[in-house]
């Protein structure tokens, strides 16, 4: 058994949840336990090992549904470049900045991120804006790239950036929670 055959073969209603994590020295592995999708009168556990893994927010009794996607919001910020955003005017309502760039977010993340993740917290956020320059945010070129288009038209902005992102990962989700790894394996149990 692989994760894309068990992707396909689980929803939700097989009642399946996880019943056990664990850290391993390799990463982190899990217990699935579930309804057979073709034996209905049978239940059947999987170990799912993730090795190479970044984050995670799976937690006991996640289920339902699994996806196995390579790309994702949240991968952004493990695949392609990261850097800043700079702004160098003085906004004239920094509060609708604030909005712009919470209602971009949102647009693009959902519930998966917060905003403060990638927003310069150091110093209040209104205080920033009025000081007329500094880094708004530090993200993913692609995430800065929709923060710009929602502020331009109200401030000089500019991408600067800073380092490539390894690549080569995977994210699993499960239910409403999820896995970022490089490498996944799955079997009875």
């Amino acid at each position: 058994m692989n994760i894309e055959t068990l992707c396909e073969n689980i929803y939700e209603d097989l009642e399946g949840y996880i019943s056990s994590i664990e850290s391993t020295y390799m990463g982190i592995s899990f217990i699935y336990e579930t309804e057979h999708w073709d034996e209905h009168d049978k239940r059947v556990r999987f170990k799912i090992e993730c090795e190479g893994v970044e984050e995670s927010t799976l937690n006991l009794d996640a289920g339902g549904t699994f996806q196995l996607l390579n790309e994702h919001p949240i991968l952004d910020e493990y695949t392609g470049d990261s850097g800043s955003l700079f702004f160098s005017s003085k906004p004239e309502n920094p509060n609708e900045i604030i909005g712009l760039l919470y209602s971009a977010h949102l647009s693009y993340f959902g519930e998966w991120r917060e905003l403060s993740k990638y927003l310069n917290t150091k110093i209040l956020f209104g205080e920033l804006l009025s000081s007329g320059n500094g880094s708004l945010a530090t993200a993913p070129i692609k995430v800065l790239e929709i923060y710009k288009k929602a502020v331009s038209d109200y401030l000089k902005v500019n991408i600067i950036k800073s380092h490539a992102n390894d690549g080569g990962f995977k994210l699993l989700l499960v239910e409403d929670t999820y896995i970022v790894c490089k490498k996944i394996s799955v079997k009875y149990c």
